[in-house]
């Protein structure tokens, strides 16, 4: 009896007759299809692509940037960035091979293409937002803006602040003086060697040397750090620095994003080197709003991003931002003590009100602290002496209370006053801003940068962007509809001059 358990399988011996060509394997609705049709869109020469220009010379011709960038896109979409691994890709899997009209490119070709073209890939990174615009996917109205530490290719040993220099040239200086006092020993020894009170140490006097060494090397660093003015110098990645967030300390870069609400794409993108998010919201605001050109963007950011400054020029760029408000009074408050914000400013009378009703009145000049001018408003003893809150509000020393009232004050009121009118609209900025960082680093495992240096990790970031919009875009259009928009874009381009 014949076994028929299993599906039956293909006889390796068996002579075939396949498809005569390698496009017949890939299918129409293939997203490879929409990649070579977006990548056969840009100018790369424009761009400033290496290698896009026509030249003729000795020796063997370069690869020609388009596939390249063809094969990073993909391997971006298919979460590889490793150039061996798209080496291997180029020469067995017949998508890649469609896609690269089997070009064999090796590792090392493939990542000095990402290498050396930082800001072209900004550039398409860019032209893409203008493709995403002109098909009005957008909504343009609300926006959320966010930060996440992406790991540098460094280690955080290899970063240095001037106290950790400080302590480990004073560790160095202790050791050299153990060596040396032991190399004294030691000849003391040599004169007493009949009574053999020590033992010799032969690479003693190496280790002394390495050691010397490496306090040169530091004291090299401490110099590096009078010169530059830096607060931080890296070994490995010059540009990468010490991230500290909730007790969590990163050797790497601070990266921004800005996402919309329709479809959940990122429309602006930045890679810093600050260890915070207090001086970002205005100028992301302001890149998504030379792509969304709206009359009415809303940004949305989380209480990281409050500053006040930040508020006035958001509010100067006629952009409406919510930003979660840090409650720096809990403390003050746990206290039993009375906040600055049971204080009432009344601008008619230009005064403030205690919770007692008794004014505090301007006094003196405006003064500057931080880069900012502040007005001091004080109250009268009189009437601190007799009230009833007072060991609530003043100090033992204090006789009356003052307030500091910065001149764009205003500024934060309103904002405060906005917050108050939708309570719930945080919640809305977690859902959009979390999105694209969750699928980055959680689905694709691009939470680290393969390069090294600011400019460099700008351009692969960019290039993760593309990546993460372009496979929104197939899962919302189709590659089939993108691919077919693609191939009209140079006419559609010439009716949308304004987005160019």
């Amino acid at each position: 009896m014949s076994s028929r358990r299993y599906q039956p399988v293909l006889n390796r011996q068996q002579e075939m007759l396949l498809p005569p060509c390698v496009d017949e394997y890939v299918s129409q609705n293939n997203p490879v299809r929409a990649i070579d049709a977006y990548v056969d869109t840009l100018d790369l020469q424009a761009f400033g692509f290496a290698n896009s220009q026509p030249v003729m010379s000795a020796g063997q011709p370069a690869y020609d940037p388009a596939a390249l960038l063809k094969l990073y896109l993909y391997g971006y979409l298919q979460g590889i960035r490793s150039s061996r691994k798209l080496e291997r890709e180029a020469r067995r899997n017949l998508e890649v091979m469609w896609l690269v009209e089997g070009l064999r490119p090796t590792y090392k070709t493939i990542a000095d293409f990402r290498k050396v073209n930082g800001a072209a890939l900004k550039a398409a990174n860019h032209d893409f937002l203008l493709l995403c615009k002109e098909l009005a996917l957008f909504g343009g109205e609300q926006v959320a803006v966010d930060g996440s530490f992406f790991k540098a290719d460094a280690s955080k040993t290899g970063i240095y602040t001037e106290d950790k220099l400080n302590k480990q040239l004073e560790d160095l200086d202790q050791k050299i003086a153990d060596y040396q006092q032991a190399l004294a020993e030691q000849d003391a020894a040599d004169d007493r060697a009949s009574q053999g009170s020590l033992v010799e140490d032969e690479q003693l006097q190496q280790k002394l040397e390495r050691l010397r060494n490496k306090q040169a090397e530091k004291k090299a660093l401490l110099q590096q750090f009078k010169d530059s003015g830096d607060k931080q110098v890296s070994t490995v990645d010059q540009d990468a620095r010490l991230l500290t967030k909730r007790g969590q300390t990163v050797a790497g870069y601070n990266v921004q994003i800005v996402v919309d609400d329709k479809h959940k794409l990122i429309v602006a993108e930045e890679v810093t080197q600050d260890g915070n998010d207090v001086h970002q919201l205005a100028p992301m605001l302001a890149k998504a709003q030379d792509i969304l050109q709206s009359e009415n963007l809303t940004g949305l950011a989380d209480s990281g991003y409050y500053e006040g400054n930040q508020l006035k020029t958001c509010e100067d760029q006629y952009i409406t931002v919510y930003v979660a408000i840090p409650d720096k009074s809990k403390a003050i408050a746990a206290k039993g003590r009375l906040t600055r914000e049971q204080f009432s400013y009344d601008p008619e009378q230009d005064c403030y009100r205690c919770p007692q009703g008794n004014p505090l009145t301007a006094s003196g000049k405006a003064h500057q602290k931080n880069g900012k001018w502040f007005k001091a408003y004080k109250s009268k003893a009189a009437d601190c002496s007799q009230c009833p809150l007072r060991e609530q509000c003043l100090s033992e020393k204090a006789a009356i209370k003052q307030i500091q009232r910065w001149e764009h004050e205003a500024v934060i009121e309103r904002h405060q006053q906005r917050m108050g009118q939708k309570p719930g609209i945080m919640k809305k900025r977690g859902a959009l801003a979390e999105h694209p960082f969750g699928v980055l680093k959680h689905r694709a495992g691009m939470n680290h940068f393969l390069m090294r240096g600011l400019a460099k990790c700008c351009g692969e970031f960019s290039l993760m962007v593309l990546g993460y919009n372009f496979t929104r875009i197939l899962n919302i259009l189709g590659a089939d509809a993108l691919r077919d928009y693609c191939a009209r874009r140079p006419e559609n381009r010439l009716r949308n001059v304004g987005y160019a």
